[in-house]
């Protein structure tokens, strides 16, 4: 139980204090009178009794705050308060602007500035500095000729002594109530700070990442349970100590420059045999001001290359998982062309699929598979680019110079009364497409010769993917035409990424949010960045901008991810400067165009003197674009 101790001089104002926290609730465990000798005492009992705020006043109260630790209140004198005693006083005498001398500790009384127009009297005001020097004290204020003493218990009782004017420094009760409001105050705030607190460590030890906070000089104040777990060490043993040497795999100059508000965060990879996490420091700032930071690490996932799951994925081949539904849900974009896919997969007739993006086409036959009536049939994929020329027929047929391999069947046979995905159809050998286009049309192939005559019946659906302009390779002689047109019958076009500006929205937010979830980063992106991103000319499609993505997380170092920063590693990814549109130019025309692209950045340097951002800006190019001219051309 935790509570208020209050501790006054004398009966009288323990008896206000009651008066005042019966009109209350209060938080009051302790009102007691107490003299200088026991209220060190007293108040290390109301400690033990559960009191986490004591409220005193003068010489009592500097000697808790002297021998105790607890949070201590004073009792200070109100203007109306000493008003009365100095009218007291000045009765006491009877004569004008009598002198009054007060003794007090410092901090005890209200501004005395006015007083002595409004009373008309001399104040002098003596303030006692340690418990010993209040009797000469009060002597040197009776030879500096003052009328009347006002003071406390001991002052008092000295000056009553000598049989000198003195009056006590008692109270209305007035400060004891505000003083009594300040100590509730207090009370409540250091409760909500409890609970705060309290809530703060269910967080933390809640949490699945390692949480360490650490304050200004880099010392820990506290870490949750996950992160005991994986320093192999307590709170208790880590407090006070420096995030170095509890943590010295991290950077501790970076750490400092967080600290000192150099950097905005700090990121790192952490990997050894046991372990692999991510680690980040962010700041605490308190209005405006940096108080400590806060450590998470994030343990990391290992692949699992085991024997098992690898042998299982090798005999189990490919598995079609995607739908023509949930894809649309992603790509609202290939609206059309997935209506085209759901009429075309109610035939057995082979299908071409053209697109940019390999990721984007298997999708999309994998929808078609688990649309068609051979869903429950199995569904192979074969790389045609990956393959050698000279393996190409034994890849799809199980054929070679040798003969038929029965044992290692071709792709063809493998998806029988399923579907085959041909990518890169377009690398395909001549003679192989003749064979194919054979397969299709007879649904069968086979080897004869003299001897012996092998003939594989098959059922297979075949989709053939392409990125290339298949009807100029006919017209090249590298593609047959028999086999373009039984193919482009059933043709379908993915439109390119760049034509399809809310499937990238669609696929920004889910790959800046995959990404940002699986490196534990927290990053703005600005509406300058986004809309950088979505302009850009994605060649790959979803591939080129996933990757872009992760490496976007990955290197920023400022918690907004700015316009700026998006041109930048666009520029220094793709080598957007090399991207601009090209004129056909004579060797003296090139010379003048260079001459006047120098001029133009120089000018525009001397304009801004020298700031890179400016002329960058003026010159509606990245700074790095710029600072690569600028090496280019020697400015």
């Amino acid at each position: 139980m935790s509570g208020i101790a209050v501790f006054l001089p004398n009966e009288t104002m323990c008896r206000q204090a009651e008066a005042i926290l019966s009109k209350r609730k209060n938080h009051v465990i302790v009102n007691k009178p107490t003299t200088i000798d026991n209220v060190v005492e007293e108040t290390r009992k109301a400690i033990e009794l559960g009191a986490n705020i004591v409220v005193a006043r003068g010489h009592q109260a500097s000697d808790v705050k002297l021998y105790t630790s607890i949070p201590t209140v004073e009792v200070v004198m109100t203007a109306q308060e000493l008003g009365l005693l100095i009218v007291k006083a000045k009765k006491m005498v009877n004569k004008p602007f009598p002198k009054i001398g007060i003794f007090c500790w410092e901090g005890m009384l209200c501004d005395t500035t006015y007083f002595e127009q409004l009373y008309e009297v001399k104040i002098t005001t003596y303030h006692l500095e340690n418990q010993d020097d209040w009797y000469e004290l009060v002597e040197h204020g009776i030879a500096e000729g003052i009328d009347v003493l006002v003071g406390g218990e001991k002052c008092v009782r000295y000056a009553t002594q000598k049989d000198f004017p003195s009056v006590f420094l008692s109270t209305t009760g007035e400060s004891i109530e505000i003083a009594i409001n300040q100590a509730e105050t207090m009370y409540e705030m250091a409760e909500s700070e409890k609970h705060s607190y309290a809530q703060f460590s269910t967080v933390l030890d809640s949490s699945f990442n390692g949480i360490v906070k650490i304050g200004a000089d880099g010392q820990i104040q506290t870490m949750n349970r996950v992160m005991e777990e994986m320093l192999k060490t307590s709170v208790k043993s880590a407090a006070g100590q420096h995030i170095s040497e509890i943590m010295p795999f991290m950077d501790g100059e970076k750490i400092g420059k967080v600290l000192a508000g150099e950097e905005e965060t700090y990121s790192a990879f952490i990997s050894n045999e046991k372990n692999a996490m991510v680690v980040i420091a962010e700041p605490i700032v308190v209005e405006q001001v940096i108080t400590g930071a806060i450590i998470s690490c994030n343990r990391t996932m290992r692949l699992d290359w085991s024997e098992d799951k690898m042998k299982e994925k090798l005999l189990s081949g490919f598995v079609a998982h995607e739908n023509l539904d949930h894809m649309l849900l992603k790509r609202p974009g290939f609206k059309d062309a997935v209506a085209l896919a759901k009429i075309y997969a109610q035939s057995s007739s082979p299908i071409l699929v053209e697109g940019y993006s390999y990721e984007e086409l298997e999708q999309f036959c994998q929808g078609i598979h688990n649309y068609s009536l051979r869903k429950n049939g199995p569904f192979v994929v074969v790389n045609a680019g990956n393959i050698p020329v000279e393996r190409q027929m034994h890849a799809l047929f199980g054929i070679s110079e040798a003969g038929f391999d029965k044992k290692q069947r071709g792709a063809l046979l493998k998806a029988n009364d399923g579907t085959l995905v041909i990518r890169a159809v377009d690398k395909l050998e001549l003679p192989v497409q003749r064979y194919l286009l054979s397969a299709i049309r007879k649904k069968r192939f086979g080897l004869l010769d003299i001897e012996n005559e092998s003939v594989q019946r098959v059922d297979t659906r075949i989709i053939a993917c392409t990125s290339k302009d298949l009807k100029k390779m006919v017209n090249e002689g590298r593609f047959r035409k028999d086999l373009y047109y039984l193919l482009k019958a059933f043709g379908i076009t993915l439109p390119k990424a760049s034509e399809r500006r809310m499937d990238l929205e669609i696929l920004l937010d889910e790959y800046y949010k995959k990404y940002l979830e699986r490196h534990t980063r927290y990053h703005v992106l600005t509406p300058e960045a986004r809309e950088k991103i979505l302009s850009f000319q994605w060649d790959n499609n979803d591939v080129q901008l996933e990757s872009f993505c992760e490496r976007m997380i990955l290197t920023a170092t400022r918690r907004k991810i700015s316009g700026e920063y998006v041109q930048d590693l666009l520029d220094s990814l793709y080598d957007l400067s090399e991207q601009e549109v090209k004129i056909p130019q004579t060797s003296s025309d090139r010379g003048f165009l260079e001459e006047a692209k120098i001029k133009d950045i120089r000018d525009a340097l001397m304009r801004y003197n020298g700031n890179r951002m400016l002329t960058a800006k003026h010159l509606n190019i990245s700074t790095s674009t710029l600072w690569r001219y600028m090496k280019k051309y020697g400015i």
